[in-house]
Protein backbone atom coordinates (compact mmCIF):
# COMPACT_ATOMS: atom_id res chain seq x y z
CA UNK A 1 0.00 0.00 0.00
CA UNK A 2 3.01 2.35 0.77
CA UNK A 3 4.56 1.33 -2.05
CA UNK A 4 1.77 2.11 -4.75
CA UNK A 5 1.35 5.87 -2.65
CA UNK A 6 4.93 6.74 -2.78
CA UNK A 7 5.24 4.89 -6.70
CA UNK A 8 2.01 7.44 -7.95
CA UNK A 9 3.50 10.12 -6.16
CA UNK A 10 6.79 10.21 -7.28
CA UNK A 11 5.74 9.15 -11.02
CA UNK A 12 3.27 11.83 -11.43
CA UNK A 13 0.72 8.80 -11.55
CA UNK A 14 -3.47 8.05 -11.60
CA UNK A 15 -3.65 7.16 -7.52
CA UNK A 16 -6.42 4.62 -8.72
CA UNK A 17 -4.53 2.60 -12.05
CA UNK A 18 -0.95 3.96 -11.79
CA UNK A 19 -1.83 4.53 -15.93
CA UNK A 20 -1.92 8.11 -16.87
CA UNK A 21 -0.35 11.32 -15.28
CA UNK A 22 -2.25 13.67 -13.13
CA UNK A 23 -0.29 16.56 -14.06
CA UNK A 24 -0.30 17.96 -17.60
CA UNK A 25 3.92 17.89 -17.76
CA UNK A 26 6.12 15.67 -16.01
CA UNK A 27 8.55 18.61 -15.51
CA UNK A 28 7.67 20.28 -12.34
CA UNK A 29 10.11 23.41 -13.34
CA UNK A 30 8.13 24.06 -16.55
CA UNK A 31 6.87 27.20 -14.73
CA UNK A 32 4.07 27.75 -17.64
CA UNK A 33 2.46 24.52 -16.98
CA UNK A 34 4.04 22.88 -13.02
CA UNK A 35 0.05 23.20 -11.80
CA UNK A 36 -1.84 22.41 -14.73
CA UNK A 37 -3.91 19.02 -13.86
CA UNK A 38 -5.51 16.81 -16.57
CA UNK A 39 -9.34 17.00 -15.11
CA UNK A 40 -9.95 13.00 -15.50
CA UNK A 41 -7.54 9.69 -15.82
CA UNK A 42 -7.98 8.49 -19.47
CA UNK A 43 -8.14 5.08 -18.46
CA UNK A 44 -9.87 4.43 -15.51
CA UNK A 45 -11.92 7.50 -15.41
CA UNK A 46 -11.55 9.03 -12.04
CA UNK A 47 -11.67 12.37 -11.80
CA UNK A 48 -9.13 14.66 -10.17
CA UNK A 49 -10.74 17.25 -8.38
CA UNK A 50 -13.81 15.46 -6.80
CA UNK A 51 -15.30 19.50 -5.60
CA UNK A 52 -14.65 22.52 -5.56
CA UNK A 53 -11.43 23.57 -2.76
CA UNK A 54 -10.96 19.78 -2.99
CA UNK A 55 -6.94 20.74 -2.79
CA UNK A 56 -7.22 23.22 -0.26
CA UNK A 57 -6.04 19.93 2.29
CA UNK A 58 -3.09 20.03 0.56
CA UNK A 59 -1.89 23.10 1.41
CA UNK A 60 -1.29 21.37 5.19
CA UNK A 61 0.69 18.67 3.70
CA UNK A 62 2.71 21.01 1.89
CA UNK A 63 3.14 23.05 5.46
CA UNK A 64 4.08 19.53 6.90
CA UNK A 65 6.50 18.98 4.09
CA UNK A 66 8.07 22.40 4.51
CA UNK A 67 8.15 22.50 8.20
CA UNK A 68 10.40 18.55 8.04
CA UNK A 69 12.47 20.59 5.63
CA UNK A 70 13.15 23.45 8.50
CA UNK A 71 13.74 21.12 10.97
CA UNK A 72 16.06 18.76 9.19
CA UNK A 73 18.27 21.66 7.90
CA UNK A 74 18.10 23.56 10.92
CA UNK A 75 19.46 20.22 13.28
CA UNK A 76 22.08 19.86 10.46
CA UNK A 77 22.98 23.12 10.92
CA UNK A 78 23.22 23.56 14.59
CA UNK A 79 24.76 20.51 15.11
CA UNK A 80 27.24 19.93 12.09
CA UNK A 81 27.12 23.14 10.26
CA UNK A 82 27.54 26.07 12.03
CA UNK A 83 26.78 28.50 10.04
CA UNK A 84 25.73 32.68 10.66
CA UNK A 85 22.02 32.81 11.04
CA UNK A 86 21.66 34.82 7.75
CA UNK A 87 23.38 32.32 6.29
CA UNK A 88 21.37 29.57 7.31
CA UNK A 89 18.35 32.07 6.64
CA UNK A 90 19.39 32.79 2.86
CA UNK A 91 19.85 28.88 2.23
CA UNK A 92 16.25 27.84 3.87
CA UNK A 93 14.52 30.48 2.00
CA UNK A 94 16.36 30.35 -1.36
CA UNK A 95 15.65 26.54 -1.34
CA UNK A 96 11.81 26.73 -0.31
CA UNK A 97 11.45 29.42 -2.87
CA UNK A 98 13.17 27.23 -5.39
CA UNK A 99 11.55 24.24 -4.84
CA UNK A 100 7.83 25.41 -4.55
CA UNK A 101 6.81 23.93 -7.77
CA UNK A 102 8.02 20.17 -7.03
CA UNK A 103 6.79 20.89 -3.24
CA UNK A 104 3.53 21.61 -4.88
CA UNK A 105 2.85 19.01 -7.19
CA UNK A 106 4.15 16.45 -4.46
CA UNK A 107 1.38 17.97 -1.91
CA UNK A 108 -1.16 17.45 -4.54
CA UNK A 109 -0.74 13.98 -4.88
CA UNK A 110 -0.40 12.61 -1.69
CA UNK A 111 -3.16 14.37 -1.17
CA UNK A 112 -5.64 12.56 -3.53
CA UNK A 113 -3.41 9.74 -2.80
CA UNK A 114 -5.36 9.93 0.91
CA UNK A 115 -8.31 9.09 -0.56
CA UNK A 116 -8.05 7.17 -3.37
CA UNK A 117 -6.72 4.14 -3.48
CA UNK A 118 -4.92 1.65 -5.92
CA UNK A 119 -7.16 -0.77 -7.55
CA UNK A 120 -5.51 -3.26 -10.22
CA UNK A 121 -9.08 -4.09 -11.80
CA UNK A 122 -9.70 -0.52 -12.56
CA UNK A 123 -6.59 -1.06 -14.75
CA UNK A 124 -8.95 -0.71 -18.01
CA UNK A 125 -6.37 0.88 -20.83
CA UNK A 126 -4.38 -1.23 -23.29
CA UNK A 127 -1.15 -1.53 -21.70
CA UNK A 128 -0.86 -2.71 -18.23
CA UNK A 129 2.35 -2.43 -15.95
CA UNK A 130 3.10 -5.62 -14.56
Amino acid sequence: MLKDIIYSTIANKCPQCHQTNVFITNNAFDLKRFDKMNVTCDCCGLKYEKEPGYYQGAMYVSYALMVGWFVITWAADSFIIYSETWQYLTFVISTIILFMPLTFRISRLLWINFFVKYDKSKMTCDKQIA
